[in-house]
This record gives structure tokens, sequence and C-alpha cells, in this order.
């Protein structure tokens, strides 16, 4: 049961923003903005703010959990319109710090050995603090500086109550509104109450940075702190501490003697490199968790911390991306359509020679243009609003993974403004696809089948012969099953009619005892009647 008190100040910014009529033609539209008008928050009115604005404000003013909802909802651009993901975008999570104190107790609360005999100093000012968790530097006996990420005691209520509150108004929309089965509201707060929990779960977080830093251990690309995973739980987090220049500082990064050009193109084949050779990457790329290690200019190096939201895909997705990829570069648009439509990601039938145009009119003009010129963003925007116009949903990992795909383009060109991502990113991408799907790949698969196939040689010719024995007893097999069905549904049908009279019976005693009891009376006989009919 949603708590109706965060129901009614949901009610409340909803009015006051007037998001009903955001919402698209319904016999129910205008019956709602009517009765909205009666809560005087909405007679505020909302000045000159767009929509896309309107819903931001909104958010912000519900707090820490819908604001994170927003920033996912902001990634969206397969279900949202483009002016209210680009509103979204712009929300803050500003969130004031909790008691230092505090924090230090939960630390101390978490630790499996006394509190001074892990730490020589620890901080009580934080460093930073998010709607999720704060951060305190601090010490430890042997000398290593740390930092604890600390997660806020009150968090876990507050997102149960309001991940309960989305869910409720997602039900309804669902119900209320036939069209929203295209957005699926509930599927999206689904995967959102999955991506929140996962951040509340430090452990998480602390086994996606232990294996990227397993990954790229010995690699000049990334370095991941090392997790002290003795001293951690699903509250706290013990990490080493770094000290980096924070990535979108461009003028201490040139400062430092790093080239900006083999910088971003450094970061291009992180991406690739966690996607396609580890299959795990960080998914979220903000300059607030990226760093560049000044140590070594002339082989520059990413730090990179808070790897809560990590995206794996499956096998399965893996392989239609691949297909989609090598059907782009073969500009062979009817494969890149069969892969969509076989990956059953359209919520309704798709037009297919429409659909395929569609491709061509958005790819062509990509696959013609100058290599420097070409932008990966602006394209991954048209083709989620394509996707959207046509119904098709993407996974959430895939959304993920376009999302950290635009953010490293953002980073890499915000740092050196020629970065040509498809030019630095393709060379990977071939090597993988040929890894995966050339000749040696497939002689590889075809050697670790052989045993199996080579075990049940043996007994292909008696299950040969059981196949095609099945397949002449099958019309007579298929008489016999029609046969048994309908002795069991006319065996069900007598033992329904004797029920049924049995009851007709009753009510014909009970009116014969009692005339003033016809209601029931003339209920048994309607039911004998049904059944007779039946």
């Amino acid at each position: 049961m949603p708590p109706i008190t965060r129901i009614l100040m949901v009610t409340h910014v909803v009015c006051r923003y007037r998001l009903i009529a955001l919402l698209p033609a319904h016999p129910l539209r205008t019956l709602l903005l009517t009765l909205s008008f009666l809560v005087p928050s909405s007679w505020a009115g909302t000045g000159k703010l767009s929509e896309g604005e309107r819903l931001q404000k909104a958010l912000e003013r519900l707090g820490p959990i819908f604001i994170k909802f927003g920033q996912l909802l902001a990634t969206r651009q397969d279900m949202l319109p483009p002016e209210w993901t680009a509103a979204l975008a712009r929300l803050q999570d500003q969130v004031a710090p909790f008691d230092g104190e505090q924090a230090r107790d939960l630390v101390e609360a978490s630790l499996p050995l006394p509190f001074d005999e892990v730490f020589a100093q620890f901080d009580t000012t934080p460093m930073a603090a998010a709607s999720v968790a704060q951060v305190h530097a601090a010490t430890l006996k042997n000398g290593q500086q740390v930092v604890a990420k600390v997660l806020r005691p009150t968090i876990r209520p507050v997102v149960q109550r309001d991940l309960k509150v989305m869910a409720f108004g997602a039900r309804w929309l669902e119900r209320l509104w036939r069209d929203a089965r295209y957005f699926r509201p509930v599927r999206v707060v689904e995967d959102y109450r999955d991506i929140i929990l996962g951040e509340l779960d430090l452990s998480a977080e602390a086994r996606n940075s232990e294996a990227m830093r397993r990954h790229f251990l010995f690699s000049p690309l990334l370095y991941m702190p090392a997790i002290h995973l003795e001293l951690s739980s699903p509250t706290v987090i013990i990490m080493d501490r770094i000290n980096g220049i924070p990535v979108n500082d461009i003028e201490r990064i040139k400062a430092a003697g790093i080239d900006p050009k083999v910088l971003a193109e450094r970061g291009v084949e992180i991406f690739f490199a966690q996607v396609f050779r580890f299959n795990l990457f960080h998914a979220d790329m903000h300059p607030g968790n990226i760093f560049v290690n000044p140590e070594h200019p002339e082989s520059p190096q990413y730090m990179a911390i808070d790897a809560a939201i990590a995206g794996r895909l499956s096998k399965e997705d893996l392989n239609v991306l691949g297909r989609m990829v090598l059907a782009v570069m073969r500009e062979d648009y009817s494969a890149l359509v069969d892969a969509v439509i076989r990956a059953g990601w359209n919520q309704t039938p798709i037009d297919r020679p429409r659909f395929e145009r569609a491709v061509i009119d958005l790819v062509e003009p990509v696959r013609s243009a100058q290599l420097d010129q070409l932008e990966f963003a602006p394209l991954v925007m048209k083709l989620f609003d394509l996707a959207r116009r046509y119904h098709i949903e993407m996974p959430v990992q895939y959304i993920l993974l376009m999302k950290t795909l635009v953010h490293i383009e953002g980073l890499g060109r915000s740092i050196y403004p020629q970065l040509d991502i498809w030019n630095t990113g393709r060379p990977l991408l071939e090597a993988w696809m040929l890894a995966e799907y050339g000749p040696s790949a497939t002689l590889k698969k075809l050697q670790n089948r052989l045993p199996e196939w080579t075990a049940q040689l043996p007994d292909m010719p008696d299950l040969l012969r059981d196949g095609l024995e099945t397949l002449r007893d099958l019309p007579y097999q298929q008489d016999r099953l029609e046969a048994r069905l309908e002795q069991q549904l006319v065996r069900h049908r007598h033992k329904l009619l004797a029920g049924l009279a049995g009851l007709g019976c009753a009510g014909a005693a009970l009116w014969l005892a009692n005339p003033y009891s016809w209601p029931l009376s003339a209920a048994a006989l309607v039911l004998v009647s049904w059944g007779w009919r039946r």
C-alpha cells in the first residue's frame, strides 16, 4: 500500500506544475485537468516554463529519488520527446550532508575490528555528499590514505516509499491510458528500481570496481582505486584515495603537459575495451567520477571511481549489437532492419519497407560524411527519436551503453574538439567482430562442440528412427488425444450439471420451506438454466 501522505505531496506538485496537461488526449484528461484546478497550488501558473522545464522543476521539488529517476528518464530518448530529455538532463543532485559524527559511528559499526585499530585519522567533515551516500577522507594505521563512502542511514526507507508511489502511479497510468503500453511506465519504474536498489548495496559497487580494476590492472589506459574488501560492507566502502585532475578541468590538463588528442582517444579505447573485451562497462561516467593521472603526461591515464551503475550485455545482446554494427559498416540496411525486428524490441508491428527507408535516410548521410566531421551523439539521439516513433523499446542495458558512449564522446570532444570516435573505435570493433565471427572463431566453436557431438554419434540412428516413428504415428496419437480430451470434457460437464441441478433442488426446497427466500431460489434457478444452456 503506497503512503497516502506522500501521494498527496506528489499530487500537490503535479498540480503546481500542471503536469496533467502533458498527458496525451484521453477521455479522463479533461476531467483530471478540471479537478486539478480545485487544488490551490495550481492557481499560481507556470509562467513561461516549457513542458520539459515544468517536469524538471517538479522532480526537483519531489526530492533526490525523483531527481535520480528523472536523470534515468533523460537517457530514454527512445521513449520521450527530445525537449523533455534535454530538460531532464539538467537535473542536479544537490543534497545537504548528514552529520559527520554519525558517519563515523556508521563506519565503526560496520568494521570487523575496533575503529582505532583500523584508522589513524578520520575526517568527520565530508569531502562530498550525494543523495545516496557521502565521502570522508581517512588514513589507515599503515599510513595509506583512503576515503570512506558511507550510505545515508535514512535513504533505504525513503527509497522504498518513493518506489511504491512511482509504481502506484505507473500502474494507474497504464490502466487509464491505453497507449501507455508503448512507453511501458511500469517497466521503466522496475528498471529504475533495479538501478537505485543496486546503488544502495555498496558491496555490489565494490565488486564492480574490483572487477574493472583487475581488467585494467597493468594497463596505461585506466586506473581504478583498490577497494579494501575486508573493511567494506553493504553500507560502507573503504578505498584508496586518488589524486587526479578532474576530467573537465581542461586548463590544468594542458598545464600538466598532457596531449589532449591522446587523452581523448584513450577514453574511446577504454569504452570499447570495457564493452567488447570485458563485457563490463562503467555506466555513470560523468565528470564527477572521472579524473586524469598527472604523473605520466607522456602516457595519460584516466582514473575512475563510483562504479555503482555498471552495465553488462548478455551474449544474445552482444550478438545483436555485433550484427547491427556489421550491417552499418557494410551498408546492408536490410540486415540492420532484420536485426532490430528479430531482437523483438518493437511493441507494435513494424511497417518494414517504411522503417527501412527511414533508417537509410538517417544513416546514409552519416556514412557519406567526412569522418572528422562526424559526431556520434546527434546520430544516437536521432536513432532514439526514430525508435520512439516506431514504438521500439531497447533493453535498459543498451540504453546505459548508448548513454555512456554519448558521455565518452562529450568528454572526449571537450578535451580535443576534433575527436573522431568512429575512426578511433573502428579498428577495435573490427578486431572484436573478427574474433567473435571470423573463421578462427567458428572453427574454435566447432572444436569445443566436437567431443559432445562425438559422444552423441552412436545414438544418432536410434534417435532418427524414433523421430520417424513419432512422425508416422502422429495422426493416430492426435486422434487419441482429441478423444481423451472430449471424454474429459463430457465428464466435467456432467459433474457441473449434477452440481447445478442439486443447487436448483436445494433452492426449490428452500422456497417451499420459506417463500420469502425467493432471491436465493431465483439465483439457484438462474444457475441451473445457465448450466443447461452450456
